[in-house]
């Protein structure tokens, strides 16, 4: 379905409500598996930030602060009244805080995924040049912009294995919306445009005030678990246990944005929290029935 121009999809018929902000290149398909856990108990709202999936492009400026206008826009739109509970992974977490910043009084509570954090560039100050040397934002940017011009057929080509893993978790319709997802150009270019404007973002988010006194819990990974997969790629274990440290610090002080915040290690979970360790959300949100 979609309004405002975003395509966006409602399970469930519980209470409170949850809505959903996914990281950078997330879809509303990945995220299927866990959804279904919380069916009965919540009503779930999740959404495709404009440009991807069947969501239009916008013409303004991929920041935080015209997503959350646009969030906003949607769930105004969809006729949501009372507070919910908003929840950002990664990127969308960072969306998430200046969401917060902007509508608190929206919310009943946030719950921040290993989330991007508003001091973000403390970890390219790091003396870590092998990994630096392959995931700068610059290099994020630039991948992502050559990726938009290329034709369906061949991101089809270049996200074969991608492909193949989605296969075996979602239905035949799924999947296919799952391919038109990952295969339309428009996607890459949008998200070349949210990380070209981190650092834009970061200074957003600071200016627009302290964060709100609502519920807050932070989960952030097990930093362990997290350091092996940039090992496997050639980075040496000492710059992936730097730059996990760092990353750990900077949860640590996403929990310090209120006095009551929570912060929670999903313990044998790598980034995707939602698929590792969904049991440690769950519990989070237990508070919240």
């Amino acid at each position: 379905m979609r309004l405002s121009g975003l395509e966006y999809i409602v399970r469930g018929e519980g209470k409170p409500i949850l809505v959903f902000e996914l990281g950078i290149g997330g879809s509303i398909y990945n995220w299927d598996a866990f959804i279904k856990k919380l069916e009965k108990d919540f009503t779930i709202i999740l959404y495709h930030r404009a440009g991807y999936g069947r969501s239009e492009e916008s013409e303004t400026q991929r920041n935080v602060n015209n997503i959350a206008e646009e969030l906003n826009a949607l769930l105004t739109d969809l006729a949501i009244q009372d507070p919910f509970v908003l929840i950002g992974h990664s990127f969308g977490g960072l969306c998430v805080q200046q969401y917060a910043k902007m509508f608190p009084e929206r919310l009943k509570g946030v719950i921040l995924i290993d989330s991007t954090s508003y001091n973000f560039q403390k970890l390219y100050e790091l003396d870590l040049p092998v990994m630096n040397s392959m995931i700068s934002v610059e290099q994020m940017i630039e991948s992502n912009r050559n990726s938009s011009t290329k034709s369906r057929a061949e991101l089809r080509t270049s996200y074969r294995d991608v492909l193949l893993e989605a296969e075996k978790d979602l239905t035949k319709e799924q999947f296919s919306m799952y391919e038109d997802f990952i295969t339309n150009p428009v996607l890459f270019k949008t998200v070349a445009e949210e990380f070209a404007n981190w650092r834009e973002d970061s200074e957003i988010i600071k200016a627009a005030g302290p964060f709100p006194e609502v519920p807050l819990t932070i989960i952030a990974r097990d930093e362990l678990v997290s350091a092996v997969p940039f090992i496997e790629h050639g980075i040496p274990e000492e710059e992936a246990y730097q730059y996990e440290d760092a990353w750990r610090e900077l949860q640590i002080e996403l929990s310090m944005l209120t006095d009551s915040a929570e912060l929670i290690i999903a313990e044998n979970s790598d980034h995707e929290i939602h698929k590792d360790r969904p049991d440690v959300i769950i519990r989070c949100l237990d508070k919240y029935k």
